[in-house]
């Protein structure tokens, strides 16, 4: 095959989401730290900017994370971003696979804190809010900087613990 052939073939994207053989959604293991670093980007923003600005980004983070965990990681804004990186870049296929389901359980946990966090500043405690956002800002840059997804990791453990319930 020639190096031009080779290339093409190593640029070419699945049309549709990518299933294991169990038919369970898998994504590209670069997505989630590329994730990360957004967010990590976006949520420090906040915290240096606080007031209206800082607010109105932490509510931008809360929609990806929703739209994640609604609709999946294809569909969030970031993964999008992260497909038109790699088709831009010519990143080429995934060193490997992931299933879906623990960087999409993450994304609920982040939902999850943001979602505390915004009720936190309606309740007039900013403070408080403020710290739920430096939790999610923490989480994120351990998973930019390391890939460790503590999201990831607790999903994990739901699932062994469901598996070990049902073996009982």
């Amino acid at each position: 095959m020639s190096e031009v052939a080779e290339h093409v073939e190593r640029l070419e994207q699945p049309a549709g989401p990518v299933r294991d053989g169990r038919g369970a959604l898998v994504i590209d293991v670069r997505g989630p730290r590329f994730g990360a670093a957004i967010t990590t980007v976006v949520l420090a923003a906040a915290l240096v900017a606080q007031g209206p600005v800082g607010l109105g980004l932490v509510l931008w983070q809360w929609f990806a994370f929703a739209v994640a965990s609604v609709a999946g990681l294809a569909h969030s804004p970031y993964g999008r971003l992260f497909r038109a990186v790699k088709r831009w870049r010519r990143l080429g296929p995934p060193p490997a696979t992931e299933p879906e389901g623990p960087p999409r359980f993450a994304q609920t946990c982040g939902l999850v804190v943001t979602t505390l966090a915004l009720l936190l500043f309606a309740l007039g405690a900013p403070v408080a809010g403020w710290f739920a956002v430096g939790a999610v800002l923490v989480l994120s840059v351990l998973l930019a900087t390391t890939g460790l997804c503590v999201g990831c990791e607790l999903y994990l453990v739901g699932q062994r613990l469901r598996a070990r319930r049902g073996a009982a």
